[in-house]
């Protein structure tokens, strides 16, 4: 069975967006605008509530690099031997050192190969 590092280091998803939510806007205009802006930037609305809207917003972290045969690969294709490298893991931020992918909400766009594996731990 696959310790949560082995999956990590295949996967690498969880480092190339993140989750933001803001405050909607409050006139039909404005909501329309920046609908029309997120859009043109492929910012998607994962949920919306009344006063709120959750936000996924493509962003790969600077630090996550893809490694193929023992070099780096400078690009956002994925080889099929493939493997990603945080070059900060061990001081990477907490946040990072938390996320647990089985607790992720799917909805969420995250397709964590953490979340879908068998656990026994």
């Amino acid at each position: 069975m696959a310790t949560k590092s082995e999956l990590c280091i295949r996967c690498g998803d969880c480092c190339k967006f993140f989750i933001l939510e803001v405050r909607k806007p409050d006139l039909p205009q404005e909501v329309k605008d920046w609908r029309e802006w997120m859009a043109a930037r492929e910012i998607t609305v994962l949920r919306e509530h009344s006063k709120w809207w959750r936000l996924k917003i493509p962003h790969k972290c600077p630090h996550l690099h893809v490694v193929e045969k023992d070099a780096i690969i400078i690009t956002s294709e994925h080889p099929k031997d493939a493997f990603h490298y945080c070059d900060i893991y061990g001081t990477h931020p907490t946040i990072c050192k938390k996320f647990d992918g089985r607790l992720e909400d799917r909805r969420d766009g995250l397709k964590c190969l953490w979340n879908t594996e068998k656990f026994d731990g």
